[in-house]
């Protein structure tokens, strides 16, 4: 098995550890921010099932990642999800020459943390794992997309 336990310099446990509660800052954004939340077809009810359950798996995989020891390829998931996920808002945004709920968040918290994370571990994996991280990553925001529109 493959695992990231040789890199001393990335702290997984404390920097996957980030992804929940910045997730979770997200969701009060895009469910009670300033703004509407454009183009979602989802009610109050479907909106916290759907967000607590992915919150739900955030938090499992990120134990298990840390248990089993693939924390820099989750990291990469998370990273690549978050990241498009915010340049998702931003888009949006600039669609609908207005704002977006979840933008702020996205913008201030989830480019950084997915860029950061992306450009540190981009050497630390190999290119077939970080890639295959990065697909994965993307395959989720598809999956949230759909589910939301």
């Amino acid at each position: 098995m493959i695992t990231d336990k040789n890199s001393p310099r990335f702290s997984s446990a404390h920097w996957l550890w980030l992804f929940p509660p910045i997730y979770l800052l997200h969701i009060i954004e895009e469910r009670w921010g300033v703004g509407a939340p454009h183009g979602i077809n989802l009610s109050l009810k479907a909106f916290v099932i759907l967000t607590g359950v992915g919150l739900m798996l955030m938090v499992v995989g990120v134990w298990l990642a840390l248990r089993l020891g693939f924390s820099q390829f989750l990291a990469v998931c998370l990273a690549t999800l978050f990241f498009v996920n915010a340049l998702s808002h931003i888009a949006n945004c600039i669609y609908i020459a207005g704002y977006d709920a979840g933008t702020i968040t996205g913008t201030l918290l989830f480019i950084p943390l997915g860029l950061i994370t992306l450009i540190s571990l981009r050497k630390k994996l190999r290119p077939k794992r970080y890639f295959t991280a990065i697909a994965i990553g993307l395959v989720i925001q598809a999956i949230a997309f759909i589910l939301a529109y």
